[in-house]
């Protein structure tokens, strides 16, 4: 009787031992809260179509300019925004397990038929670390088409303040340099694209954190 009753708990402790071992894919997600705005008046803009890549759903602003994504796997999300005689836009956003992802979204009419104008590919990367108190900031631009010439206006702040410098205006090189930054510390910077001195697209807001003394 001892043999059996040996065995059988042989067989149970295989048994929990086995389950342990299974690794099991555990999805996490998170959302976004967004609103869409005019880039020259600021003014909210409602009837904007939103969609994402990866594909998730696809929606239209409300009255105030408002979108909402409830549910969104955790990660890089591409945000697409799309409206009628506006140019078209596309924003990354990071979401978080369990957190909701705040995203204002600019678009600017397209008066001078140049269509989708997209800044991307930020060196250095976005929320690089340890970076140099002067260097060279560069980006890419697509949907340029053949023989219309950009300029581009970069701005730069600080985290927690809204004081923003020009540190570069109307050059048409894809860099910038700039130098006199503050030891550990976060910046932020974005590009601002112009055709014959009217806007037509905004980057994502990037940033950095130079390295301590």
């Amino acid at each position: 009787m001892k043999k059996i009753i040996y065995i059988a708990s042989c067989l149970l402790l295989a048994t929990i031992t086995s389950c342990d071992e299974v690794k099991l894919d555990i999805l996490n997600y998170g959302s976004i809260n967004g609103k869409v705005l005019d880039g020259e008046t600021y003014l909210p803009l409602n009837g904007v179509l939103v969609t994402t890549t990866p594909p998730s759903i696809a929606l239209l602003t409300d009255a105030e300019g408002k979108f909402t994504i409830p549910k969104l796997k955790e990660g890089e999300v591409a945000v697409n925004v799309k409206k009628k005689d506006y140019l078209s836009t596309s924003l990354s956003a990071a979401i978080y397990n369990e957190e909701i992802t705040q995203l204002d979204i600019l678009i600017l009419k397209d008066d001078k038929n140049i269509g989708n104008i997209n800044v991307y590919d930020p060196v250095p990367g976005n929320g690089a670390l340890d970076q140099s108190l002067g260097f060279t900031l560069k980006w890419k631009v697509e949907g340029k088409k053949v023989g219309t010439e950009l300029t581009y206006s970069i701005y730069i702040f600080e985290s927690n303040s809204t004081v923003q410098k020009l540190v570069g205006e109307d050059i048409s090189a894809l860099e910038v340099t700039v130098g006199g930054l503050n030891n550990s510390t976060t910046y932020f910077w974005y590009v601002v694209a112009k055709y014959e001195g009217s806007k037509i697209a905004f980057s994502p807001t990037w940033s950095f954190k130079t390295i301590g003394k």
